[in-house]
Order: structure tokens, then sequence, then C-alpha cells
């Protein structure tokens, strides 16, 4: 009787048959992942759809977190598109609008910027917005108007600080006491914020539209003084570092007959500035006759 055998197929040649096959479902695979990216219809790829879609606008965000009350910078800023869903109405096309500008509320991180959140704030009523960066507001007491130039500076002029000491020496040979005078300048090129309470004049804040604002003085004196003269002016506000400002509030917590200082106004336009450290004494108007 004849015995059929079957045949089977080597281990070896199995294994080939499935390595093929591994082989052409990965290419395949592969090919269709990489149609499915660089078609129009999948959103995993083509981020550049976005600036194409409908209503996209490109607006402007911060780039990092803003106060209150902070002026903006360049570099605070910066331009992304977003779609329609996403727009804030009074939404910022353009950083240089903004530029400048103050935040009136806190902005954070990638916000967009809107209309209500930021404002010119040029002419406010506050004493704040007049202080230069870097200096601080100090206020003077005025007890004669000759040390002010006779109560004729003005807001927004410039000025010299002179302080004057008298201080008692002893001499430690003698027990002899006496006077020693000295002056010098302070503080050169000193803007002047206020005299008594009128501020510095300045362009009426663009973002509120109020008729016979231009022209106004930010804040007047007391009812019924006339804020275009200053012979009862109580003090005087000055601008200046907080390293000088306090040199000068050494001299005006003085007594008269020991500290005193004059306001020097300069002539519109000269910031020149003496060398420093420059004093002088009593020797040296009344130097001794040469011999």
């Amino acid at each position: 009787m004849a015995r059929s055998i079957a045949t089977t197929a080597s281990p070896s040649g199995r294994n080939r048959g499935v390595l093929m096959l591994a082989a052409v479902f990965g290419i395949l695979s592969a090919a269709l992942v990489f149609a499915f990216l660089n078609s129009g219809d999948g959103s995993g790829g083509d981020l550049s759809g976005l600036d194409s879609a409908g209503g996209a606008e490109s607006v402007v965000v911060v780039t990092r977190d803003i106060q209150a009350g902070e002026k903006i910078t360049a570099d605070m800023l910066t331009t992304r598109p977003l779609p329609a869903a996403a727009l804030l109405v009074g939404r910022v096309g353009n950083a240089d609008d903004v530029v400048g500008k103050v935040a009136t509320s806190p902005l954070y991180a990638g916000e967009q910027v809107t209309t209500p959140k930021v404002t010119t704030y040029v002419g406010q009523n506050s004493l704040a917005w007049k202080v230069p960066e870097g200096m601080r507001a100090i206020s003077l007491q005025v007890p004669h108007e000759a040390w002010v130039a006779a109560g004729l500076i003005q807001p927004g002029d410039r000025v010299d600080i002179l302080g004057i000491t008298t201080l008692t020496t002893v001499d430690p040979l003698t027990g002899v006491e006496r006077p020693d005078t000295i002056t010098g300048i302070i503080a050169q090129d000193v803007e002047v914020l206020a005299i008594s309470q009128t501020l510095v004049k300045v362009i009426p804040n663009a973002d509120v539209k109020t008729a016979g604002a231009a022209g106004v003085a930010a804040t007047t004196a007391k009812p019924g003084e006339d804020a275009a003269t200053y012979e009862k002016a109580i003090s005087i506000t000055l601008a200046l570092t907080p390293e000088l400002a306090a040199k000068v509030a050494l001299i005006d917590a003085m007594k008269d007959e020991q500290g005193q200082y004059r306001i020097l106004p300069r002539q519109k336009g000269d910031s020149q500035k003496l060398a420093g450290g420059t004093t002088w004494s009593l020797e040296d108007i009344f130097a001794p006759k040469k011999k």
C-alpha cells in the first residue's frame, strides 16, 4: 500500500514570508500617514491653514505679564494669528498703536491687547504721572519768596538747587566757637513739577473727549486763587533722584539759621552743568589780602 508523505515547509521559509508581509504592511502604513499629513483635510500637520481660515486675524498679544499702571514697551508685545472664534472685541492689530501707552488693568502673557485695557494717560491730574522715570517728587517749604526767585518760578521750569549750611565749630586749642558757613550746588538742571498746588501744564488726555479740555492746567490752586500767579505759593515740588532728594531734605529740615536753600532758575534750553563737588566757604569770599 502506497503511503503518502505530507510535505511541510521548512521553518526558515515560513519566517521569511512573515517578515516580507510585515515589511509590506509597514510601507503601506507609512505611506498612508504621509499622505494624511500632507492633505488639506488633516489638522495634525498643516498649521499654516490657521492664517487663511475664514475670519482669522493677526492680533497684538503680550509676551509677559504687565501690571496695571505699567508703561507698555515694544519688547512686551508680539502679533499672533487667531481664528475668528478666539477674537475679542476691541482687539488691536498693530503693535505701534499700543507702544507707549499704559495698562489700565493687569495683562497676562499671551493675552490679546484690547483698547479698554490701555490708555495714553496724557494729561492725567495725578502728580504720579508727572514724575520722570527714576526720579522722586519732593516738596520744599518756602518760608521766604526770595528763596525761590521771588516766587516767579513756574511749573515746568528747570532750576539748580543751592544749599547753605552754617554750623558752629569749636577751636580745639582756644575753645572759641565760630560759625562755619559752607555753600554748594546740590542738584542741577532739575525739573519743577509744581508750585503750591499748580502742576505742570500738559496736553489733555487724548483718550477722553471732553469739551474745553485743551490747554487747561492739570489742577489749580485753592478756589478763588489765580493759577497764573504764584505770590501765594507755599511750597515747590521738584523731581530729584532719591539720593539728591535725601540731601535736599536734610537742609530743608534744618532751622533757618543752620540750613537754607536757594532755587536758581535756568535759561530755557540751558542744560550745562558745573563740575561736581564744588563748594564755597567764607574764606573763599573774604580771602586774605596778599602782602
